[in-house]
Parts: C-alpha cells; sequence; structure tokens
C-alpha cells in the first residue's frame, strides 16, 4: 500500500505536487486556508483537473503516511496546527519550503528520522484558491535514502523526485539563487527580466556572494563561482517567470525574506562572516511585508 497523503498549503508547490499524486493513483487530501470545489493545474501539456477532498480546519484532520508541508516558513505557527492532527506514529513529513535548516521547523512534531527535507524547482504561479499555472519544470531533491525510496512511491512520475548526495550543497545552492532573485524582484515588482539590467545584476552577484560564503563558513562545499553561473541561468527563464516572492509582493501577502536573505544574515553572523549588502536589503523586504497589500494594476493603454 502507497499510503495516504496530506497536502498543507495549496500553493503553487502544493498543489503541483498534489496533482502529481493524485494523477498516480495516491490518496490525497488537502489542507487550505479556503474551500475550493477542484484542484486546477494548467500547464503547457494540458490542464489537470481533479476533484479532492479539500479541509479547513485542523479539527478535521486524522492521521496520514505522509505529510508534505508545502506552506511559506512564516506561515509554519498555521501549520503546526494542522501536523499536530496529521502527525501519528508512522507518519513522514516532507518540508517543501524554502531556504535551510528545513528539519528544524517541525522539530516539536515529528522526530528527525521521520522528516524528508526537499529543495523545490519548480516554475509556477497560483493564480486563485486551488488554480495554479505551471509554466516549466517542477521537482523535489531530497536527500538520497530510505526515505526518498519510500517517497518515490508517492510521487512516482519521472523526474519528479531527484536524490542528491550531499543535500547541504543542493540546499544552499537553491537558497543563493533565493536570496537574490526573490529579493530584487520583489523589491522591484518585476520578473526575473529585471536581472537582465546591468545595475541589479551587479546587486543580485554582491548578494549571492555572500550567500556562498556562509554557506561555506556552514560547512556546505558549493562552487566558489555560483553566482556568476546562476545570474546566468537566472536571466535565462522564460518570459513572464517569476518567484514566489514576487507573487506574495503582487497579491499583498506577507513576505518570506526571513527564510531567505535573513537566514543569509543570521547564519552568517553566528559564524561570524559579514553580510553587509544582505544586511542592507533585509530591512527593506520587511517593512514591504509589514504593509503587505495588493500592487497597484497598471492602467490598460
Amino acid at each position: 500500500m502507497v499510503g495516504r497523503l496530506a497536502v498543507v498549503g495549496v500553493g503553487a508547490v502544493g498543489g503541483f505536487f498534489a496533482a502529481r499524486a493524485a494523477a498516480a493513483g495516491v490518496d490525497v487530501q488537502l489542507c487550505a486556508r479556503r474551500r475550493f470545489d477542484d484542484l486546477v493545474i494548467r500547464g503547457p501539456d494540458g490542464v489537470f483537473r481533479a476533484a479532492l477532498p479539500v479541509w479547513t480546519n485542523p479539527e478535521q484532520a486524522e492521521p496520514v503516511d505522509w505529510v508534505l508541508l508545502a506552506t511559506k516558513v512564516h506561515q509554519n505557527a498555521t501549520a503546526l496546527a494542522w501536523l499536530t492532527h496529521l502527525v501519528g506514529p508512522d507518519t513522514v513529513v516532507v518540508v517543501a519550503q524554502n531556504g535551510v535548516r528545513q528539519a528544524e521547523r517541525v522539530a516539536g512534531v515529528v522526530p528527525a528520522d521521520r522528516v524528508l527535507p526537499t529543495v523545490v524547482y519548480i516554475n509556477a504561479e497560483p493564480v486563485a484558491p486551488g488554480v495554479v499555472e505551471h509554466r516549466n519544470y517542477g521537482f523535489l531533491h531530497v536527500p538520497a535514502g530510505a526515505l526518498a525510496d519510500r517517497f518515490a512511491e508517492i510521487l512516482p512520475g519521472a523526474g519528479l523526485l531527484r536524490p542528491v548526495d550531499d543535500f547541504a550543497v543542493t540546499a544552499w545552492t537553491k537558497l543563493t539563487a533565493n536570496t537574490a532573485a526573490n529579493s530584487l524582484t520583489a523589491l522591484t515588482g518585476r520578473r526575473l527580466e529585471v536581472l537582465r539590467r546591468a545595475d541589479v545584476g551587479r546587486l543580485a552577484l554582491s548578494i549571492m556572494r555572500e550567500a556562498v560564503a556562509v554557506a561555506h563558513a556552514d560547512g556546505a562545499a558549493v562552487p566558489a563561482d555560483l553566482p556568476e553561473v546562476t545570474i546566468g541561468r537566472l536571466r535565462n527563464q522564460p518570459a513572464g517567470s517569476g518567484t514566489s516572492m514576487l507573487y506574495d509582493r503582487l497579491a499583498g501577502r506577507p513576505l518570506e525574506h526571513e527564510a531567505l536573505i535573513g537566514a543569509v544574515v543570521r547564519i552568517g553572523a553566528e559564524h561570524g562572516v559579514p553580510t553587509v549588502v544582505s544586511a542592507h536589503i533585509l530591512p527593506l523586504l520587511a517593512a514591504i511585508s509589514d504593509a503587505a497589500s495588493p500592487l497597484p494594476v497598471a492602467p490598460t493603454r
């Protein structure tokens, strides 16, 4: 028996992987803030639509075999209420969130040997409750091992689950990109094409070089040229590509800055690594998050 999967947080990440699991015949239930009729994923290969159980109250939840935690990190206080009902003696929690040190976030609910951290790569945007626009790719990097092998039965599609031997390097590699891409798109209100500006590109490189220095101090041997490689990749994303923090700002939601560039500043302080540029960017993002409201839509000409 493959087992039952509960997905906590049905945005771009949770919605996409819930749909893939449901398409493979897995018993999937959705835990969301508001009810919707169907889970809809609109992608380059067509539309996936499924009527799955949607719970809006943690009191409705019962223990399952697997939990995919796909909320933003700053929503974890609410998410933990779900976990207290969903986690049983054998439940594995898959943390599909940005940043590093993911297992620490659920340490009070489930032991470390039943936590599977992930690094998420997806180009998708939530456009309405239960509706996700999927533009390109979607997969999870996970630490190689027994939990990864078991979770592959929940996400059996080709390439959806990609085990790695050095998860710390993988997590810091993604965080390095996120510190610049998420921060600068959220600050400017523009999609990834903003990184093609020479001045913004230089700022992105400065942010990512600080992240690499902190990663090295934290024991993750990411390549020294990671910022240069990453800026090239980010500048060549498909037209209209954005970031999760940009989408949150556009929708007037609080931002995930503390889990991204904030993590670099905090961990840098732990190791005595200066993060001057990141420390100046962080309060700007915090101010935007504190005053979260939808950005005005420019009039059509």
